[in-house]
């Protein structure tokens, strides 16, 4: 290893000023008391009426099934690796969440089973996701007020609230893209042939690896780290060796691989997953119609491939028709609801749970990243009558890169014909949201204050006036219709 002084020496100018923000003067006290600041207020949104309605809530349905079923030990299958089923779980065990309640409908009521403790798992992750967010945009380099708007952007999104607030596992795919991301770009600012570069890599890869084992959805992150690193592209003056980009891929396939070797070892009896089994590993789970106790249990690998191959059928095969679906290019201008949950009151009252986004972070985003897009084609055309600006150029690297992972979120969803929802929009509108407080940042400083505070005086208007919809409060027929601003959020 070469010492960090030689390194230093050698460190690439494209880089060198990523970190500039977190190493000045002030950053110990302003941030820190931003970072105290932002999580409290997290954690107020997140956990307020957590207990409400207190009764089953969309797919809690499905993951709260999953979460009973690790406690009994019944083998089940699922689409999505086993990571945020399993964080859940953990979350029951040490919360002293009994079994027993069947999840058997959506609406059906909770009575003294002790769901906010798995719903906490979910608050837990999406609180933590808020101060992390911040982070991110100071390690990329953005200002304090940029900063400020990109966590407000993660704080008042409507899908993120309710995500975080059952028993769900998006707000862990969310935490955990963004963790991924802080991690890139503190490996990409890292020396070479140091420590530090060599923590970075393996930590990238387990942050990754963390990411897809929650939902394959989060791919997208992971897959523009990786382009990114390997071809050195965007915020890179070199692309990462060979074995670098190994090791960070072997760190990630382990951290894949393991929730699946727990998942086998806790699910040792015959459940409502044994068909998606081969026959062979039916034979090793007790009450099985084909368990031997004699049965020399089969390879982990042999099980482990398998299932990600029924996972991959599975999700290939999903062609039933939802009422609630909605098209890829309806999420960026948020013109499709989804319904979680509603309940008829008396006196012309009801309370329901619908996912929309915020329309102020909705309509901000999606202005500022065809802004971006459009001053990126007028670079590309006229960029011989533009001086060498280097601040412009470093600008152009850091959107190309968040517009890349952007598209690869969607990508997906345009190519696949499947059902889709308003929520798998979350992991693209991260790249939204920091794409809308890249821009902002390279305003004038006095002209950054005045767009920062409009804007989030706009977000807390909007999520004031849809908190009934966000904590499940009741409104009478007229209220509820007076916010239901587009067609199709019926």
């Amino acid at each position: 290893m070469e010492s960090p002084h030689k390194a230093n020496r050698q460190k690439p100018k494209s880089v060198s000023r990523i970190a500039s923000h977190l190493q000045h003067e002030d950053f110990n006290k302003k941030d820190a008391i931003l970072l105290l600041l932002l999580t409290l207020l997290s954690f107020i949104t997140r956990f307020f009426r957590l207990n409400e309605p207190p009764a089953v809530v969309f797919d809690e349905f499905h993951f709260g099934k999953f979460v009973t079923w690790y406690f009994t030990g019944e083998y089940f299958f699922d689409i999505h690796p086993p990571l945020g089923k399993l964080l859940l779980y953990l979350g029951g065990i040490l919360g002293k969440f009994k079994p027993g309640f069947l999840f058997d409908a959506i609406g059906a009521e909770y009575g003294e089973t002790k769901f906010y403790v798995l719903r906490s798992v979910s608050g837990l992750f999406g609180t933590l996701s808020v101060p992390f967010m911040y982070l991110l945009c100071r390690v990329f380099g953005l200002s304090l007020e940029s900063s400020i708007l990109g966590s407000s952007l993660v704080l008042f999104d409507f899908m993120s609230l309710i995500e975080s607030r059952l028993i769900l596992v998006d707000s862990q795919l969310q935490f955990f893209c963004i963790l991924s991301l802080l991690s890139a770009f503190m490996l990409w600012n890292s020396h070479p042939k140091t420590w530090s570069r060599i923590f970075w890599l393996i930590t990238t890869g387990i942050l990754s690896g963390f990411a897809i084992s929650i939902k394959w959805t989060a791919l997208a992150t992971p897959g523009a780290i990786a382009v990114a690193s390997f071809f050195g592209l965007f915020l890179m003056s070199r692309p990462l060796d060979l074995w670098e980009c190994a090791l960070a891929g072997l760190a990630g396939l382990v951290t894949y691989i393991i929730p699946f070797y727990i998942h086998f070892r806790i699910l040792p009896l015959s459940g409502s997953g044994d068909a998606f089994m081969s026959v062979e590993f039916q034979k090793s789970l007790k009450g099985s119609p084909y368990y031997d106790p004699m049965f020399t249990p089969e390879s982990f690998w042999k099980n482990f491939l398998y299932l990600n191959k029924e996972m991959l059928r599975a999700n290939s095969a999903i062609k039933e028709r939802h009422p609630w679906e909605s098209k890829w290019y309806e999420w960026p201008l948020n013109l499709r609801g989804l319904l979680y949950y509603v309940e008829e009151l008396d006196n012309d009252q009801s309370r329901q749970i619908y996912l929309i986004g915020n329309p102020t972070i909705m309509y901000v985003c999606i202005l500022f990243a065809l802004s971006f897009f459009f001053c990126l084609i007028f670079y590309c055309r006229y960029r011989y009558l533009i001086s060498n600006d280097v601040e412009l150029a470093r600008l152009l690297s850091k959107g190309m890169f968040l517009l890349l992972a952007y598209s690869l979120n969607l990508l997906p969803y345009i190519a696949v014909d499947r059902s889709a929802f308003l929520y798998h929009y979350i992991p693209g509108l991260l790249y939204a949201e920091l794409l809308t407080a890249l821009m902002v940042d390279s305003f004038p400083k006095r002209g950054q204050k005045w767009v920062v505070s409009m804007i989030i005086v706009l977000e807390l208007a909007a999520f004031l006036y849809w908190a009934p919809w966000i904590y499940c409060i009741p409104l009478s027929t007229k209220q509820h219709q007076r916010r239901r601003w587009l067609p199709r959020w019926n």
